[in-house]
């Protein structure tokens, strides 16, 4: 199972979530996201209601808009059981893309992050990662994450900054399930695209979840663009 950069081993991200006292991916039962195609072909839409929250605890359905961007959300508190795991919009491209690009913002106030996963350890993080479309969360080529340190936010490194990943779409820059890059599985991928989104988790799981133990501190999407 893969470790490096957070990709899901499930069994381990079953035992964090049993210990939340709620369910966890695949290998415990649950289904990946439900099939919505985007209205627009190639665009990643900026509307928080195409944003789905799945596999958190204490999250809303989607996040809402906020005047300094497109959208925000504020990250739960694990006191209250919350957290927050994978955060993702529909979308699908008849020509392949080649680079996705995002600008946030975290705004915090004396936060203290947590990884959820007791396997896990921080740095609190979040990535970028895209999936296919009907992903059954057991194929470990349905879901690729950015990999590259300088992709991958820490948080606490540069709150209060607005920050911009600009990723090219490429094989030897995303990871997928166990963490292994492979070309031609990573292309058959991209090709039949279906979400697009961020995961959050620590060093070693990128998906497995976070929270805040104190403080406040919230996500702002300021654009979020597919070339």
């Amino acid at each position: 199972m893969k470790t490096l950069n957070g990709r899901a081993a499930l069994w381990k991200w079953a035992l964090a979530f049993i210990l939340l006292g709620t369910v966890a991916l695949g290998g415990c039962g649950q289904k990946g996201p439900p099939d919505i195609v985007p209205v627009y072909e190639g665009v990643a839409s900026l509307n928080p209601q195409d944003w789905y929250f799945f596999y958190g605890v204490g999250v809303p359905q989607h996040p809402v808009l906020d005047p300094e961007g497109d959208w925000s959300f504020e990250i739960p508190n694990s006191a209250n059981g919350g957290c927050v795991a994978y955060l993702q919009t529909p979308f699908w491209a008849t020509v392949t893309p080649h680079t996705v690009t995002l600008t946030f913002k975290i705004e915090s106030d004396s936060p203290q992050y947590v990884v959820i996963d007791p396997s896990d350890h921080p740095p609190a993080t979040f990535h970028l990662f895209f999936e296919q479309q009907n992903d059954n969360l057991i194929d470990g080529n349905g879901r690729w994450w950015a990999d590259a340190p300088s992709d991958i936010y820490n948080f606490g490194s540069a709150d209060g900054q607005v920050i911009t990943y600009s990723v090219p779409l490429t094989p030897e820059l995303w990871g997928n399930v166990y963490g292994k890059f492979d070309a031609q599985a990573f292309y058959a991928a991209l090709s039949n695209i279906g979400w697009l989104g961020v995961t959050f988790g620590g060093q070693f799981f990128a998906g497995h979840g976070i929270a805040l133990s104190s403080g406040t501190a919230k996500l702002i999407l300021v654009n979020l663009t597919v070339s």
